[in-house]
């Protein structure tokens, strides 16, 4: 059996090759930015693979995404910034560094101070390279991850809602503003409703993580059993040669909830 380190040494090689004289056209016109859509696909493929608790697609997608990393190294190290020796030992370093309760002699009592005390690490590491604790959190991902995001890495260093009663009593007061926005707004502008919206969705995601909950994961579930549900209306739709367009209200509704109870 190979150990990991030749595997991924194999990996390395394969990739130099096609990205070497005789390698493959494609592979050798492609820059950082090409590359990165595919980064973010393999990405979503790996979560999907995890959603469906799917291991074997979980294992070839995972090595897609390795894939990828390897694409970036392989880059790199012909223009002389980095190889992915230097990217490995990086992530070494840095995992030592912020867990010295495991590598050094810090005691710690559980995962909020693990927490806590990573935040501390971090803006010891990144001091005079972000001015704000918030720096590192990417605007291009999914909004509602970042939102959770915002409020955990504030939450880090006090700025919280004391308990759960707390951030339901936001929620409560930011649907509350919503409905004045939206009942004030008679000719339906949408740019005060749109503003007391997002401070409501803003709120929900952080409410997730007093829930335990993550936001984009209980989303991304809701969305997949409404298009189950959806599609299980259509299906009978058709067994029954009626159009969706020509169902009533209460056929509507009727459907729905014979749809819940049979699909999971």
């Amino acid at each position: 059996m190979k150990k990991t380190g030749e595997s991924f040494e194999k990996l390395l090689e394969i990739m130099a090759r096609l990205r070497g004289p005789n390698g493959c056209p494609w592979d050798k016109e492609q820059t950082y930015q090409t590359i990165t859509p595919y980064l973010l696909e393999e990405a979503h493929e790996t979560v999907e693979a995890i959603d469906k608790n799917d291991f074997e697609s979980l294992k070839e997608e995972l090595g897609d995404l390795l894939m990828q990393i390897a694409f970036y190294c392989q880059m790199a190290s012909e223009e002389k910034k980095f190889n992915a020796e230097d990217v490995i030992e990086k992530i070494c370093e840095k995992l030592v560094r912020r867990h010295p309760h495991v590598f050094g002699e810090e005691k710690v009592t559980g995962s909020k101070e693990v927490l806590e005390n990573w935040e501390k690490i971090k803006q010891v590491e990144n001091k005079g390279k972000r001015e704000s604790i918030l720096d590192g959190i990417p605007k291009t991902i999914p909004a509602i991850i970042r939102a959770f995001r915002l409020g955990e890495k504030s939450s880090r260093v006090g700025f919280d809602w004391g308990d759960v009663k707390g951030i339901w009593d936001k929620v409560l007061e930011e649907t509350k503003e919503l409905e004045e926005a939206f009942d004030s707004d008679i000719v339906r502008r949408t740019s005060n409703i749109e503003h007391e919206y997002g401070d409501l969705l803003f709120t929900l995601a952080n409410l997730g993580r007093f829930l335990n909950v993550d936001p984009e994961t209980a989303l991304r579930q809701a969305s997949e059993r409404f298009t189950k549900r959806f599609q299980h209306i259509e299906k009978k739709c058709r067994t029954q040669n009626k159009t969706l367009q020509s169902l009533s209200p209460k056929e509507w509704n009727e459907g729905w909830e014979t749809a819940k109870k049979e699909t999971l």
